[in-house]
């Protein structure tokens, strides 16, 4: 058996925002990266009670942090969250509309 992906893709500032997310047994897996290629970025890990831990990088880490809390609470579960933008993105609302989407979430 292998793994399986859900994706999803948004436009933000003429920029394109990708994201792709597999849930493990004991964990889920969401990469956020901008570009036509997937990129590794900043990698975080939370706790379903939200302890969160930086793995890699810094530049993007309250967004993969914020998300995290929100995956790992949501399914119980560890988050692994990989975030990779341009260095100049400011704006988390995009990320988050995404993520719900990747979790099958409602977007207010």
């Amino acid at each position: 058996m292998g793994l399986r992906w859900s994706e999803e893709s948004l436009e933000h500032g003429g920029v394109v925002v990708h994201g792709a997310l597999s849930d493990l047994a004991n964990a889920a897996v969401m990469l956020l990266w901008a570009g036509d290629k997937p990129k590794l970025g900043t990698l975080t890990a939370t706790l379903p009670d939200g302890t969160s831990s930086p793995l890699l990088g810094d530049r993007d880490e309250v967004f993969a942090k914020i998300i995290g809390a929100k995956l790992a609470g949501s399914r119980g579960k560890l988050a692994l969250v990989s975030v990779n933008l341009p260095p100049d993105w400011e704006d988390g609302r995009p990320l988050i509309e995404l993520a719900k989407r990747l979790m099958g979430e409602g977007v207010e």
